[in-house]
Parts: C-alpha cells; sequence; structure tokens
C-alpha cells in the first residue's frame, strides 16, 4: 500500500512536471512568433519556464554580477529580451530607455516586481500597491518619518543599539552581517516598539529566510529556496498578525504607543490585519538591505581612504569631548556633523546599492523609434549600469 502511494505521488510529480513543460513550451513558441510580429529586442528566452534565471542568479553570486549583462549587452545591444523569474522581461540598460520609462510611470508603465518577490511580499505591499492606496500608505510613511519622531525616538533607539552590539564584538567581526543585525533590531523597534529579544532574533531567522527566496524560480517544485521562502513567510505573517490584534485590544483600552503600526491602526479609513501585515513586512523588507549595505560600505571607503577616516575621527572626538562617558547622542550633536554628512552622501553616490528596478508596460510601446517594441504586461528591468558606466 506505501509503494502504491510512493508510485502514485511520483506520477503526480511527473506529470506536473511534463505539464508544466508543455505549457511553457507552448507559451515560448508563442513568444516567438510574437516577437516576429512586435519586433521585440533582440535577445534569448532560455530554456523552458526557468529561461535564463538561473544564469543570473549565479551571477549575483559572485563577486561581480555584471558578466550577465555585459554579456547581453555586447551580443544584442543596451536593450535585449530575456526570461527571468518566471516571467519574459526586457533589460534595458540604455539611459534614454531608463529616462523614458522612469518619466512615464502610471502612463505607460506601472511598479511590478516578479512572481517570487510579490508572492513573498504579499497582495498588499506597499512596493505593489497602485492607485490611491497607494498614496495613502506613502503619506502616512512620511507623515511617521517626520523630524520630531526622528529626535525624539530614532537617534535614541540608534544610539543604544549600537551601543549593545559594540559590546559584544570581540575577535573577528564580520561587519555586514552585524550591519544587518542593527539595522532589523532598529527597524522593528520603530514599527513596532519591541526591543531586542528571544522573539525578534525568530522573527529575524525566518525573516533572512524569506529575502533568500526573493530572486528564485517562483515555483516549490523547482526551487527549495523558495519551498523555504514560502513556509517562512508564512510563519513571520502569524507572529506579525498576533502583535496587530493584541495591540488592537490595547489601542481600544486607551493604551497607545509611539511607532508605524500605531499610525497605521489610528489611520483614517481603517486598515485590515493583512494590510498592515503585508506593510510592515515591506517596511521591513525596504530598509533591510539598502540601509545595512550602505554601512557597511561607508566603513570599506572609509578604510580605502586614511584622510576621510582620520577628518571624521576628528569631528566625533570633539562631540565626545563635551560629553560625559555613557551620554547619549543628541539631536544637536547630529546637527553638528558636517563632516559625516559629507560621507554619508559620497557613500549613496559612489555605491550604487540598486541596480535596476521592475516595470510593467500597460499598453505596447515602442522605444528607440520604431525599432523596437515592448509589448503589454512584459515585465521591464531598468538597470542602472549602463546610466552609471
Amino acid at each position: 500500500m506505501q509503494f502504491m502511494d510512493s508510485m502514485a505521488f511520483l506520477c503526480l510529480i511527473l506529470s506536473s512536471i511534463l505539464s508544466l513543460l508543455i505549457f511553457n513550451f507552448i507559451f515560448l513558441r508563442t513568444v516567438h512568433f510574437r516577437r516576429r510580429r512586435l519586433r521585440l529586442p533582440p535577445g534569448n528566452m532560455g530554456l523552458p519556464f526557468v529561461g535564463e534565471t538561473l544564469q543570473l542568479i549565479s551571477a549575483y553570486k559572485t563577486e561581480n554580477p555584471e558578466p550577465f549583462i555585459d554579456d547581453r549587452v555586447s551580443k544584442y545591444g543596451t536593450v535585449f529580451t530575456t526570461h527571468v523569474f518566471g516571467e519574459p522581461t526586457v533589460f534595458s540598460a540604455d539611459p534614454e530607455t531608463n529616462r523614458f520609462i522612469l518619466q512615464n510611470e502610471g502612463k505607460l508603465f506601472e511598479s511590478s516586481y516578479p512572481g517570487s518577490i510579490s508572492n513573498l511580499l504579499g497582495r498588499h505591499s506597499l512596493l505593489l500597491m497602485r492607485g490611491s492606496l497607494h498614496k495613502r500608505m506613502h503619506s502616512l510613511t512620511m507623515s511617521f518619518a517626520n523630524s520630531s519622531i526622528i529626535r525624539d525616538h530614532l537617534l535614541v533607539d540608534i544610539d543604544r543599539l549600537v551601543r549593545v552590539s559594540l559590546q559584544y564584538w570581540t575577535g573577528r567581526v564580520l561587519l555586514m552581517e552585524e550591519a544587518k543585525k542593527i539595522t532589523f533590531e532598529l527597524q522593528v523597534k520603530q514599527l513596532m516598539s519591541f526591543d531586542p529579544c528571544e522573539w525578534t532574533e525568530n522573527l529575524m531567522k525566518e525573516y533572512m529566510l524569506v529575502i533568500e527566496g526573493f530572486f528564485t524560480i517562483p515555483l516549490s517544485i523547482f526551487s527549495t529556496t523558495y519551498r523555504r521562502a514560502i513556509q517562512a513567510r508564512g510563519k513571520v505573517a502569524e507572529a506579525l498578525i498576533l502583535v496587530v490584534r493584541e495591540r488592537r485590544r490595547e489601542s481600544e483600552r486607551g493604551e497607545t504607543k509611539s511607532d508605524m503600526l500605531a499610525a497605521l491602526l489610528d489611520g483614517d479609513g481603517g486598515f485590515s490585519d493583512e494590510e498592515i501585515v503585508d506593510f510592515l513586512l515591506a517596511l521591513l523588507v525596504a530598509g533591510y538591505e539598502t540601509t545595512s549595505t550602505i554601512m557597511t560600505l561607508a566603513v570599506k571607503f572609509l578604510t580605502e581612504t586614511p584622510l576621510a577616516l582620520a577628518q571624521l575621527k576628528e569631528e566625533h572626538d570633539e562631540i565626545r569631548a563635551r560629553k560625559c562617558e555613557l551620554e547619549a547622542l543628541e539631536w544637536e550633536d547630529y546637527k553638528s556633523m558636517p563632516f559625516t554628512q559629507c560621507v554619508v552622501n559620497e557613500t549613496l553616490r559612489v555605491a550604487n546599492i540598486i541596480s535596476g528596478v521592475f516595470r510593467r508596460a500597460m499598453t505596447d510601446i515602442n522605444i528607440k523609434g520604431e525599432r523596437k517594441q515592448i509589448p503589454v504586461s512584459f515585465s521591464k528591468k531598468s538597470t542602472w549600469q549602463g546610466a552609471m558606466s
């Protein structure tokens, strides 16, 4: 009986794979004929369903991911067609085309992300919202991040979390990992008023698995990484929704906190628990990788520029000399760091931490005159490499 069940399960798996391969063969053939009719940019769709996803992922796991783009730009030009993350996609490394796309946001193009990302973020994620709801959420986020909140809460939390982290720095320190930990703990504090504890540690472990699934083939049968990410996403959502429900009960009792969750619960029109969970997850994603990467690169650039490092140290030694040993930094101290601000600005200028953005064509669009066309519903990735080189 067990053998028969195993055989039935194996047949189901093989049938599913065969069906997907047939479907994608038909799909890619359709794309091939449509390419001829619509004058798609030149390129290669790769393997059925998988496309060129594996080549792209492999490139981004190396020290220099740019050859994936460089090789195709040299072969097909700065605008080329490929198939990644389960979708036919037009890549652009052309500054003029990228400018055209960004200038027509909401008119000819709309925000869109691969299925591997959108499925993990949730349908109410800020990154996927459009129209009036997006404006409401964006306005709420910006109103929360005003100077008084930064002055009264954020600087105090940053100072405290950095001090606590430094106490445990002994021997060899993996700076990127420590920057990620500090960033995550700070975000959880600002979003939900949680100090570092066992709950936040468990949340971060599951969250890391979610992040790993962003750029994979969005089908569990093909990718164990994506399957683990889906499972972790469920655990993160369960943990967050318990927090949201408890905070609703506290709010009904008149108990309030000064964090992002409180702003969402008090927001006009009222947001559902699912909307709030998706929104919180999106905010964690938006600030986690970018902030920790910038922190790490700032240290890297400073170690490579001893003169700048010495000047930065002198500025902070002057501020520290005016304060007691354990006295926290205050708003006026932050405002008296002109060279530190220059270091931040220069790091942001030099470090291209976001290599590109995804957009989806809302209609068939001609680019580069009449020579090439992006069909409606095609994913479009604008990469800044062409603009930066």
